[in-house]
């Protein structure tokens, strides 16, 4: 199995969206395996879900899952960072809005979201992707310090644990300590490092549509196979 680097994984979506393939067709997708994951996990549909959600891909990954969810029965609840995201995100957001799923920015009534996190059964990190440099700041520091001070909740990542480098597996502090990490299209190379191993809990692997030709632009031979609907990978 190949393990990709940052680089590697900009290059592969970049590649994905000159051949066709729209940002918000990838989020879709990655939206849609988390609910085929809380199957697999056999979370419950009376459990209430919080997606924290920051500006990037990551983000509208999230956002994109938070609406499955919802159609799914879930109790879910968005917190948004910032209300400076991209306009593929954004699109996902306003489908949340015309659903009435709430919504809420961290910054403005941070005393209810830092509620809503604490009381959640499950918690799903969308903050931060590979795209990493350095240690998480400002607010994305202060959510990521949140989950670590509370106990009693399932933590699942989108593509890797926030806070981990993707190249490296440098954890950084603070860094999302996951049950299990949701990675789309190619594993990171993050995870053949141990400790990120553990930060990452369970690791499951998701297609995203990206056509099998662009993998091998990448790596020859590196499109891993996909469990359907997905299975937890068996790491080296």
């Amino acid at each position: 199995m190949y393990y990709a680097t940052a680089k590697e994984m900009e290059q592969l979506d970049k590649l994905a969206v000159q051949s066709g393939l729209e940002i918000r067709q990838m989020m879709e997708l990655a939206g849609w395996h988390m609910v085929s994951l809380f199957e697999v996990l056999r979370i419950s549909k009376l459990s209430s879900v919080v997606v924290v959600v920051g500006r990037g891909n990551k983000g509208g990954d999230g956002l994109a899952a938070t609406r499955h969810l919802a159609n799914r029965g879930q109790d879910v609840t968005v917190v948004l960072l910032s209300e400076d995201i991209s306009a593929n995100s954004r699109h996902h957001l306003n489908l949340l809005k015309k659903m009435r799923v709430p919504v809420m920015m961290y910054e403005r009534n941070k005393h209810k979201a830092k509620t809503m996190i604490e009381n959640s059964a499950i918690l799903i990190d969308a903050l931060i992707g590979y795209h990493l440099a350095g240690a998480p700041r400002g607010l994305f520091k202060e959510v990521i310090e949140l989950t670590k001070s509370v106990s009693g909740k399932k933590i699942i990542s989108y593509d890797l644990p926030s806070g981990i480098d993707a190249t490296t597996g440098k954890c950084w502090y603070p860094c999302i300590q996951a049950d299990a990490t949701l990675s789309l299209a190619l594993p990171k190379r993050a995870f053949k490092v141990k400790k990120t191993k553990v930060a990452c809990g369970k690791i499951f692997l998701a297609d995203i549509g990206i056509p099998n030709f662009l993998y091998d632009r990448i790596r020859k031979g590196s499109r891993p196979h996909f469990g359907y609907p997905l299975e937890c990978m068996r790491l080296k």
